[in-house]
């Protein structure tokens, strides 16, 4: 199975809260304690904001529970809390039940609940659980193996920037699965996770440079790449490596490594 690396969204100078969404009382104070890390104060209101029955602080008291973040862990009490939120249609904690499913995370794995979840998140725009849907529809866990539908997931969480959505669509637009076959779409999707930093899709290109796929051969480019992918533990790209640099002066290969030092990962704020 093809598992994509999801985690429950984590509280680092951000909080569960959707843009636009208006916030009052004491779930605004809540959230603005969260940020803070001043988790006293944002218990108190968020249980008040909870209590009322309000969304926002039911999902964001949840991962406080998840997380024993100014309280003690408590698995049931969160999933009591994110099952409050996500009957009220909030895509934040229907897209966390998914990944408690699917991760079997305090509760019973069950991939039809997954999908249940990630599905009721997905169709309403949220973008990790575009690409974790994506990625069930490709394997058929949960669900019936569905190519078409998992290029069309993973297309909306790529086009938001998610490098492992782009990796997942550059697979099926390369084989074909899904979506018609085209190396030169699947190269493009390629680049944009491996400018992201993601080794897979380094590793890829690296490939694909090297042989000319997609893209005109580049044996320099193929070589950058496969030095990216294989400083990040990518064996294929190790071994392409030495062949590669047999086919390179030593001015060329030593321009490469220096940009290989160089290089940075683009974020996807900046993208």
């Amino acid at each position: 199975m093809r598992v994509l690396n999801a985690t429950v969204p984590s509280i680092c100078g951000a909080v569960i809260v959707f843009a636009g969404t208006a916030l009052l009382g004491a779930t605004a104070d809540g959230v603005k304690a969260l940020e803070k890390r001043d988790y006293a104060t944002a218990y108190r209101e968020l249980k008040a904001g909870a209590d009322r029955g309000e969304a926002v602080a039911q999902v964001n008291l949840g991962m406080m529970y998840s997380r024993g973040l100014g309280v003690e862990k408590d698995a049931a009490a969160a999933i009591s809390l994110y099952n409050a939120a996500a009957a009220q249609g909030n895509a934040q904690a229907e897209f966390v039940l998914g990944l408690l499913y699917s991760k079997g995370w305090g509760v019973e794995r069950n991939y039809a609940q997954a999908t249940y979840w990630y599905q009721q998140a997905a169709d309403q725009g949220q973008t990790q659980a575009q690409q974790q849907i994506a990625a069930l529809y490709e394997d058929g866990y949960g669900v019936e193996q569905d190519y078409k539908a998992a290029a069309n997931y993973y297309r909306l969480a790529a086009q938001k920037g998610l490098p492992r959505a782009q990796f997942g669509l550059a697979q099926l637009l390369e084989k074909g699965k899904g979506v018609p076959k085209s190396e030169r779409e699947a190269f493009k999707w390629y680049r944009e996770a491996a400018d992201q930093g993601l080794p897979e899709a380094q590793e890829r290109l690296g490939a694909m440079y090297a042989a000319g796929i997609g893209t005109d051969a580049d044996e320099a480019q193929a070589y950058f790449w496969s030095m990216l992918a294989a400083a990040q533990k990518e064996r294929q790209a190790a071994r392409r490596l030495q062949h590669l640099e047999a086919r390179l002066s030593a001015e060329q290969a030593s321009k490469v490594k220096a940009s290989v030092r160089e290089w940075k990962p683009v974020s996807i704020a900046s993208k």
